[in-house]
């Protein structure tokens, strides 16, 4: 598929026109929308913290926190590739909005029917149907996530603004209920579930219109695979926190999954916010990508990817040993150490962060290199959680979460060293 210009006139019912540049205004409604949404939550887990009590809430944390895994499986870049592919696509625009609907019905379906098929063989206690509905509800965040940037794709940004205000309403009403009629964690979670199912349908009918079919295979692959990679490191990001809930919920230190679980909610509001703020000029930075030497870009990220690395390391152990003798001391509670020492670690999630948006967004080979370097992120993140975790509880989870960023970083400039280093002098 080439997709060198922009799309003709006769493309733009298609999804193949430029978005317009955000304005002011419109940027203002749509990074409202997700911030409303994310306080909200914020705002209902203090609120159930304070009415379940610390052992029940630990729970129903552990059980979101390992979930969130499949909230990116089920959207798994897709929403990132329509912005960087729909803009460059020349009278294939529908064609792409037909590929990445059927991708992302296909994989929430699968996740959906893996999910039923394992609850099937336990005991249906409501710990256990707290993690399915937790499941279920990841998976229809995710399936939401795609369909709301599919609209975006298509120019219907109010669509997206709607979407999150009716979730933030869903998030607040739930609570309100959960509070008053003193119910449980499956109640709360069933109720999310059911107003994502809502919104998810509500949003069908309008990009099935929009879709183009039949769909030629020389549009299809390319565009799953693009997926596939610029997923890699949602996925590996995604992944490595589950898999830190996991070992931290069956390390002593389990009680402090609720410590993790607030301390993620409250961050993201903030690191959302700036993805998703990217995500709203991916499609004219993707263009203008397309502008530059990639061997000039690679030689300019190469030379940061060190900077970000060794002064990270540095910071990172500085501010894991403040904040674990504040701990110990007494002079902070532990969910406050747990925050503080992820917000002191954000510069380093914005910088790895921002030059892996760079990277997805430029090249083939770039694109892959930051996916590899993503997984080596996940890998060594896992490893050295291991080890921490069980020693320092959410304390260890964060620092390990702070280390796959730096592993991350690492792995891009050994991967772009032989693209990065500068031509040779031509011969006199």
């Amino acid at each position: 598929m080439t997709a060198d210009a922009p799309a003709p006139a006769r493309d733009r019912q298609a999804g193949g026109a430029v978005p317009r540049r955000p304005t002011t205004g419109l940027l203002t409604s749509l990074l409202a929308g997700r911030a409303a949404f994310r306080l909200a939550l914020l705002g209902a887990n203090t609120v159930l913290l304070a009415s379940w009590g610390q052992g029940p809430y630990a729970h129903y944390a552990g059980a979101m926190g390992t979930a969130q895994v499949l909230t990116t499986i089920t959207s798994l870049g897709i929403e990132k590739s329509a912005l960087k592919l729909v803009p460059r696509a020349r009278r294939t625009g529908g064609q792409l909005i037909s590929v990445f609907l059927a991708c992302a019905l296909a994989l929430t379906g699968a996740v959906v029917l893996w999910l039923g098929c394992a609850t099937a063989f336990v005991a249906a206690d409501d710990h256990r149907m707290a993690m399915l509905l937790a499941g279920l509800y990841a998976s229809l965040l995710g399936l939401n996530t795609v369909l709301v940037g599919l609209c975006r794709a298509l120019g219907r940004n109010r669509a997206d603004i709607a979407n999150f205000a009716a979730l933030s309403l869903t998030v607040v009403t739930g609570t309100a209920l959960t509070a008053l009629f003193d119910r449980g964690p499956v109640f709360f979670i069933g109720w999310l579930l059911g107003g994502t199912a809502v919104l998810n349908l509500a949003q069908l009918p309008a990009l099935y219109r929009a879709a183009a079919r039949p769909v030629r295979r020389r549009v299809a692959v390319p565009a799953v695979s693009t997926s596939l990679l610029m997923a890699a490191g949602d996925v590996a990001a995604s992944g490595t926190l589950s898999l830190l809930f996991a070992l931290l919920g069956a390390s002593r230190h389990h009680a402090q999954s609720g410590h993790l679980y607030l301390m993620v909610l409250a961050s993201s509001v903030l690191l959302n916010g700036f993805g998703y703020l990217m995500r709203l000029f991916q499609p004219h930075v993707s263009l203008t990508l397309r502008t530059v030497e990639a061997d000039l870009l690679d030689r300019r990220v190469a030379r940061r990817l060190p900077q970000i690395a060794v002064t990270g390391t540095v910071w990172t152990a500085l501010a894991l040993l403040l904040t674990h003798h504040a701990e110990r001391s007494g002079l902070v509670s532990p969910p406050v150490a747990v925050l503080l020492l992820y917000v002191l670690c954000v510069p380093l999630f914005f910088a790895v962060g921002s030059v892996n948006y760079l990277l997805e967004n430029a090249t083939a080979r770039t694109l892959r290199v930051t996916a590899a370097g993503s997984v080596a992120g996940l890998v060594c993140a896992v490893l050295l959680g291991l080890v921490l975790v069980p020693a320092l509880g959410a304390l260890g989870a964060v620092t390990a979460l702070v280390t796959g960023e730096i592993a991350h970083a690492l792995a891009a400039r050994l991967l772009l060293g032989a693209g990065a280093r500068p031509a040779a002098a031509p011969a006199p």
